[in-house]
């Protein structure tokens, strides 16, 4: 594939919005002060001895990006792979989302985003080698090759050290020659990941590892209500406690709170128990779930106050042979992962450092420099490997505190919660409750669905509202609802935003998690309606989409969907299109002690090429754990205001011996790349819950399982 563009369209395109390689910037913006380094675009540098450092500018939050993203430079600058060292970018506008606009990592779009602009890179890094041989040696550039990290001609041969100087002399290329399919050699390949060796002894550096000279550690008690505020407190106990350094007030985005800075965290979490805190609450800090569910029902028992997504009528009439009706219900969840949230920050009086495991590295720097008066470009943010992200550090809050402190100070602060602080603190998944109402033709097929869903709008308050907000429906509010593939003549889909006063946010597969489950649940009920097999009834009406139609299909043939399964077992099927790429999911169970237990999980998928197969298994393995641990136990509650979960005892997650063996079956196409991280969660709340029905012949209509 030839990639022609203009010297103007390069600057504008690829420079600015870093949507492909930038070797045609003004390289003195990325390029190392050593000269003999050759650094032909922000991700890439050679030195003298022929090692290529590659940048990655997205957060390893255990998804692989660290391998994957230099799998696809390194591919196209046909580089030596066991000669590659990998390394965080720093934070800068260079590295800005090319869809994002700024720089950070979610939606799974680490590799959908930067397919093409990472291989243009390697592409244009390759072309300047060569050219920089062909000088050095006085041969036409047509003879030069490179394989495996050697340039060669004739009788010259050099590793790309041995170019390094000639090749940052040249200028950059406005044309390169992408690699066909064929022709790739790591793209495609089970390459290990380049993280393996340090997770698995200990020289992995977390965000939890950081530790700086003079640094203390920060507890803070927050605010028990959104937008709560401190009136008074009283520290007095806590400052005789050997250890503790101050007590000091600081605001979290969500509300006001007293921070307890140590010598470490033992000392700071104990003493912070000691002090006593004045709130003065806003008014509307009565919030019960009970309520919430009220208020959700009345909503969507009044469409008039929702707003329209889709809405498609047949022109044919349509006959309606029978029609069913359904509510579901979703609960607000926590994202909890396993490394505590924590921010390690140093205000100087001209410079800020940040040490952190974030998702969100460009609005952090942007809000740091509003919050200090610093300009961005002297705010560092180094990046850190993340034990688990799911969207819950994409969010500021404890970052901000860690550079609040800090300021008052002029001293390192590490911010740590613990699990209660990370349960407690919002930023959850929004509750929804969703009425479905669907009918059958005389012929067994689908002729009506309308649904209206009830929920917050997590978007609103983000800063990305123009992007996901349309003609005033939050797509991330109806999305795996508003827009599944089936063929359904008459379509109706509404919303209504719930302003259940929760400060809701992105959770593993957003808006997808819980209207799968809505949507995949009531595909069944109308199967069963229609006295049709429900993996068949799905395929009758998937024929016009032959990707899902294909995907369905391979379920059926791995997953052994007709055989004859163990007395006391049943099978339930979902598949659901999420970030680019199609899944779906078998579950195989029985009940034991009146409880789910899981024997088999099959997956199908098609994301598009797939660059690593290993990894892409690993993420599609792991998500369907994420999802299932929601499905079965999780749930966040609300009784005057106050969170009704504090641990995992009763936050509880899946344990290994409730993870059934799992088997991944990809379509392996040509198509770009679609997202692994998280289409693998939406689907096993259906799936699971599609299974129950068939072993007990009772739908499941709230989540989680474990309640019903």
């Amino acid at each position: 594939m030839t990639v022609s563009i203009t010297r103007r369209d390069f600057f504008k395109v690829i420079a600015l919005a870093t949507g492909g390689f930038a070797v045609g910037l003004n390289r003195s913006t990325f390029a190392d002060t050593k000269t003999d380094i050759f650094t032909p675009n922000p991700w890439v540098k050679i030195e003298p001895n022929g090692l290529v450092t590659i940048l990655i500018d997205k957060s390893e939050m255990g998804q692989g990006v660290n391998t994957s993203l230099p799998m696809l430079l390194a591919e196209e600058m046909d580089a030596d792979w066991t000669n590659i060292r990998v390394e965080f970018a720093p934070a800068d506008p260079i590295y800005a989302h090319p869809w994002f606009h700024t720089q950070a990592t979610g939606g799974s779009t680490s590799v959908r985003a930067m397919w093409m602009p990472l291989r243009q890179a390697g592409a244009a890094a390759r072309e300047m080698l060569r050219q920089a041989a062909a000088n050095k040696w006085k041969v036409s550039i047509d003879s030069v090759h490179i394989s495996n990290g050697i340039v060669h001609s004739g009788l010259h041969r050099t590793n790309f050290g041995g170019l390094a100087h000639e090749a940052s002399l040249l200028p950059a290329p406005t044309k390169v020659i992408l690699k066909k399919p064929e022709q790739f050699k790591l793209i495609g390949q089970s390459i290990p990941r380049v993280d393996n060796l340090a997770k698995s002894t200990g020289r992995a550096r977390f965000g939890m590892d950081i530790q700086l000279p003079g640094m203390l550690v920060a507890a803070i008690i927050r605010g028990p209500h959104p937008g709560a505020k401190v009136k008074t407190f009283n520290a007095e106990k806590a400052k005789k406690i050997n250890g503790v350094h101050y007590v000091l007030k600081v605001n979290s985005p969500t509300c006001e709170g007293v921070a307890v800075l140590a010598d470490n965290t033992w000392i700071a979490m104990q003493a912070r128990k000691s002090v006593e805190v004045e709130w003065d609450n806003p008014v509307d800090t009565a919030l019960n779930s009970a309520d919430l569910l009220d208020k959700m029902k009345h909503l969507i028992a009044t469409p008039a106050l929702a707003k329209t997504a889709v809405n498609k009528s047949s022109a044919s009439a349509t006959t309606h042979a029978s029609t069913i009706q359904s509510t579901y219900f979703a609960p607000f969840l926590a994202h909890a992962p396993m490394e505590p949230l924590n921010c390690t920050a140093w205000v100087q009086h001209d410079q800020v450092e940040v040490w952190v495991g974030t998702q969100a590295q460009g609005p952090n720097q942007q809000m740091i420099s509003e919050l200090t008066g610093i300009p961005t470009k002297k705010v560092n943010i180094y990046t850190q490997y993340l034990g688990g992200g799911f969207g819950r550090r994409f969010a500021p809050d404890f970052v901000m505190e860690a550079v609040q402190l800090s300021k008052q100070i002029l001293t390192p602060v590490k911010v740590v919660y613990d699990r209660t602080d990370d349960l407690t603190q919002y930023y959850y998944r929004p509750t929804a409750l969703c009425q479905l109402q669907g009918s059958i033709d005389n012929n067994g097929m689908i002729s009506e669905i309308k649904a209206i869903t009830a929920t917050d709008s997590i978007a609103e308050g983000t800063g990305f509202e123009k992007a996901l907000i349309k003609e005033g429906v939050d797509q991330t509010s109806v999305e795996g609802l508003h827009d599944i593939p089936y063929l359904i003549p008459n379509f109706n889909v509404k919303w209504a935003d719930l302003h259940s006063g929760v400060r809701t946010w992105f959770w593993r597969s957003v808006g997808h998690s819980q209207n799968s489950f809505f949507s995949e649940c009531f595909i069944d009920e109308l199967a069963y309606q229609a006295k049709t097999d429900p993996l068949e009834f799905r395929l009758k009406h998937l024929k016009h989409t032959p990707k899902h139609y294909a995907v369905l299909k391979l379920l059926q043939d791995k997953s052994n969907w007709s055989s004859t399964l163990a007395t006391g077992h049943a099978r339930g099927v979902a598949i659901v299109e999420s970030f680019g790429s199609v899944v779906a999911q078998m579950v195989e169970l029985s009940l034991v002690d009146n409880k789910p237990k899981l024997h088999k999980v099959v997956i199908a998928a098609d994301v598009g090429t797939v660059v690593n197969p290993d990894n892409v298994k690993a993420q599609l393995e792991g998500a369907m754990i994420f999802g299932l641990s929601a499905a079965l136990y999780g749930e966040v509650t609300f009784q005057n205001g106050h969170p009704q979960v504090i641990n995992f005892n009763n936050y509880p997650v899946a344990r290994m011996d409730e993870v059934p063996p799992v088997e991944v079956f990809l379509i392996d196409t040509q198509d770009n790349p679609g997202g692994v991280g998280e289409p693998g969660t939406p689907p096993i709340a259906p799936a699971l819950c599609n299974a129950l029905y068939v072993l007990t012949k009772q739908r499941i209509y709230q989540l989680p399982v474990i309640k019903v």
